[in-house]
């Protein structure tokens, strides 16, 4: 450690700031660890431990064991601090669980040359202990392929009793893959550990081989993604994502139709100052280092009178006479919420005790009185947990109590980073913290490469704030993954129509996971932990949006195959629909698309013609409405696509959702359809090939270490929709090249002088009206002769047309339609679809 290594060893016991035992994991984890500290110990004794033993229990036995002969335990000495103590502990538990005896474990890793220098050094005083070279995975261009990869990491208690089958050693020191592919395949990527048959002296140092089988290297795993496209597209999307983002960036306190429409919700640029703060791109602990910048401590002051001032304020709203209810108290309000989550969070408050009609919880509820005299009735009411409070056997009244209530909770308000955060939100919001400082903090803490220039007409007024914010996301010295204000995040699919390959599976924004790989930097996975754009998350696969219009394909196939529609039937969009309660409207009202067929309603998304013929749908033989007769039909054609299960690909997704709920909503991609693109993906392109659904791959071969090929892997076909009609086939296929074809196609202005010719459906869904709507878009190309199938998600994208302006820029690189660089290098423009799209 005085060379800057650590110990890799984990160990399940902590001691926290006030000096007691913690257990660092719980549940089946905790049990593990209390099975194997306690494994000497009888059946009886052993039950009797699991339900009742302390983490300060559990380090005095292995310290020291039962303290007589049954059993010694590790036997450490009184000398060693607790600190070093748990570090000796970590050391011999892991000797302790390794299984066979004599397979080594590893204590450090990656460690420097003077800890090199200096174990060699005393070799005779740490018999069995060695220094030996290891492999490390390393993953080039990580950024890319993070996700699919995954990363590897030293095996749990769980993972080493869940691999223990028998057929392969491993022990506790033992790298494995974590997640990802590299945990999928395992067994095909570790390889075969070699063995030596030794004597050993009875120092138990080695003293000769008998017998030596060598180590079998792993195979080696070959993908369907396309290397180049896979890292290209990442480029497109970040490039859309901060054009969006750019466009709807204000420079005032603009929120645009926020919390009355999700059409038009803009963001004020203190918004973005402030982001900067909150995601911690600019890191706050900073500020009150000793090697601090002048700016740093400014701000720091700015915050320490701010925080006074707030805490001023709380002793008056929270004074036990005060009769200021929490909605007359201004910005303080904020403030009294949060006070009140964190005493839920700290489960100070037995909320589940407390029952909803009691009169004077309804008046707190109801703003008739403040946070104050509400705790004061909970404390009374035996609501509150009071043993942190350290009462021991002193009486104190109803306001001393209430008094020493408040203070701890202020205590916990004073280490809390989501507080303070909450007084620089009031800095910026106040404009006592100005958008120069933030820009100027970004240099000072390194997040922006130092330039001077900026630098001076930053001080000198020549550039606002908020143009040099423009600036900096123009040029990507400021992204979306910074700032964590919607939209930030982007789900890409490619698929080879014909194979069910995986082309491309991108997922906006990711991590370098060679910093999860080996061993974990711990400073980076907390930030990870704590980024608010969720990096860690593979959003292909594991984030699920409504489908919105994208899913009128399967309405299509539906309402076409059970005879509720014709091919050229036309039905008159009338605006709203009223056979229904409440009556649904189109997207045009209170315009309409006037008399339409099923592909034209598909070209302008008509939502009047779903809506019409889902509710004939819906009708029985006896010509009654009934709601599940048509979600069960809808169900029905969505299974058929696949949108019953996950889409096959070799990574764990989340299960989707067919709406079970208002079947002239859900014909349209409302009611309760949640979906994954890597799911749409598989629909889309069931659609382009006319019925084959495959179980999606991203699995290519597998390939040992002489070049023999182990698996030679293809997609499966999941099912084949050959009772399907061809006429349906033909209306949904040329539905969906009207809408990026055909004059008034949704996305006509964008598509129909590419230079390939494509097919897709657009697709809006609604989340709420605080936040803008998700933007999808489903395509394939080319339409006369399919290759590949795109499927975009955009959450809180706006708008679909934006998703299909991404999807146009994909399609441009696969058939090099336009300049490489231009598309994946050069600075962010602005969305061209304002005027050459519309949304449905």
């Amino acid at each position: 450690e005085k060379n800057g290594d650590t110990l890799d060893n984990k160990f399940y016991i902590t001691q926290n700031e006030a000096g007691e035992f913690e257990f660092t994991v719980k549940g089946a984890a905790l049990t593990r660890f209390l099975k194997n500290a306690y494994a000497y110990l009888d059946k009886k004794e052993l039950q009797e431990k699991l339900e009742t033993a302390t983490a300060e229990e559990v380090y005095e036995f292995l310290r020291k064991g039962t303290g007589d002969n049954y059993t010694h335990m590790f036997d450490i000495s009184d000398e060693y601090t607790v600190e070093e103590t748990l570090k000796i502990m970590g050391i011999r538990y892991a000797l302790f669980c390794n299984y066979p005896k004599h397979m080594q474990i590893t204590v450090a890793s990656n460690v420097n040359e003077n800890t090199v220098a200096e174990v060699m050094e005393e070799s005779a005083n740490l018999p069995g202990v060695e220094i030996q070279k290891q492999t490390r995975r390393y993953y080039n261009d990580s950024l890319y392929y993070a996700h699919i990869l995954g990363y590897t990491g030293l095996i749990s208690a769980e993972e080493l009793e869940e691999y223990d089958d028998g057929t392969e050693y491993y022990n506790s020191t033992d790298v494995i893959g974590k997640s990802g592919l590299e945990k999928e395949y395992e067994s095909y990527l570790s390889g075969k550990k070699g063995s030596e048959i030794v004597t050993v002296g009875t120092s138990g140092k080695v003293i000769g081989v008998v017998d030596r089988v060598d180590p079998v290297a792993g195979n080696d795993v070959y993908l369907t993604i396309d290397s180049e496209l896979q890292k290209d597209i990442y480029h497109i999307v970040e490039k859309k994502i901060t054009s969006i983002l750019l466009d709807k960036i204000r420079p005032d306190m603009n929120y645009g139709t926020k919390g009355e429409s999700a059409n038009n919700i803009l963001t004020p640029i203190y918004e973005v100052y402030f982001a900067l703060i909150n995601n911690n791109i600019i890191d706050i602990t900073q500020f009150d280092d000793r090697d601090a910048s002048p700016l740093e401590k400014q701000v720091y002051a700015k915050y320490e009178a701010a925080l006074s001032n707030v805490f001023g304020q709380l002793d008056t709203l929270l004074a036990y006479d005060n009769t200021i209810p929490n909605n007359k108290t201004g910005d303080m309000e904020d403030y009294l919420d949060y006070f009140y989550e964190v005493m839920k969070e700290q489960n100070l408050l037995y909320v589940s005790d407390i029952p909803k009609d009691d009169s004077v919880y309804q008046d707190y509820v109801n703003n008739k009185i403040g946070l104050n005299k509400f705790l004061i009735h909970a404390i009374s009411e035996n609501w509150v947990d009071l043993s942190p409070l350290d009462i021991g056997d002193r009486y104190y009244n109803a306001k001393e109590l209430y008094n020493m209530l408040i203070s701890y909770v202020k205590n916990i308000l004073k280490k809390d980073g989501t507080f303070n955060k909450k007084i620089y939100r009031n800095l910026v919001f106040s404009y006592k913290l100005s958008g120069t400082e933030i820009c100027l903090l970004l240099f000072d803490q390194g997040v922006l490469e130092y330039n001077q220039e900026d630098i001076n007409r930053l001080n000198n007024g020549s550039v606002s704030a908020y143009q040099f914010i423009r600036n900096k996301l123009t040029s990507l010295e400021i992204t979306p993954a910074m700032l964590a204000l919607e939209p930030y995040s982007g789900s890409v699919v490619v698929t080879d129509v014909n194979s069910g390959d995986v082309l491309a599976m991108v997922t906006y924004p990711s991590y370098d996971n060679n910093k999860m790989a080996n061993k974990v930097d711990a400073k980076y996975f907390n930030q990870l932990r704590l980024d608010e754009t969720k990096p860690l998350l593979n959003r292909p696969v594991q984030q699920k949006v409504a489908p919105g219009s994208t899913f009128k394909m399967v309405t299509s196939t539906a309402i076409l195959e059970e005879g509720a529609v014709t091919p050229y039937e036309k039905i008159r969009d009338q605006g709203i629909f009223t056979k229904t309660n409440p009556p649904a409207k189109c997207h045009i009202y209170p315009g309409s698309h006037g008399m339409v067929n099923i592909v034209n309603a598909l070209r302008v998304s008509c939502n009047y013609y779903f809506y019409e013929a889902a509710y004939r749908l819906s009708t029985d033989s006896s010509g009654t409405f009934n709601e599940q007769l048509g979600l069960d039909k809808l169900a029905k054609y969505a299974t058929m696509y696949g949108l019953n299960k996950p889409s096959g690909v070799e990574l764990p997704e989340y299960e989707p959702q067919i709406s079970n709920d208002d079947p002239i909503r859900s014909a349209i991609g409302q009611g309760k359809h949640v979906y994954t693109a890597a799911q749409l993906s598989k629909y889309i392109t069931t659609i382009a090939n006319r019925g084959t659904s495959y179980d999606l791959t991203l699995l290519e071969k597998i390939v040992d270490k002489d070049g023999k090929v182990v698996v030679d892997n293809k997609a499966k076909v999941d099912q084949e929709l050959s009772s399907i009609k061809d006429s349906t086939w033909d209306s949904i296929q040329q539905g969906i090249y009207s809408v990026a074809n055909v004059p008034g196609g949704s996305v006509y202005g964008l598509y129909h002088n590419l230079g390939v010719t494509v097919a897709g459906k657009t697709g809006t869904s609604q989340i709420s009206k605080v936040v803008p709507n998700n933007a999808l878009f489903l395509s394939y190309a080319p339409f006369e002769k399919p290759e590949i199938s795109v499927a975009t998600i955009i959450p809180n994208g706006h708008t679909s047309g934006n998703a299909a302006e991404l999807t146009r820029d994909i399609y441009k690189l696969y058939f090099n339609l336009e300049d490489h660089d231009k598309l994946v290098d050069s600075n962010v423009t602005l969305p061209e679809n304002r005027s050459k799209a519309f949304s449905d």
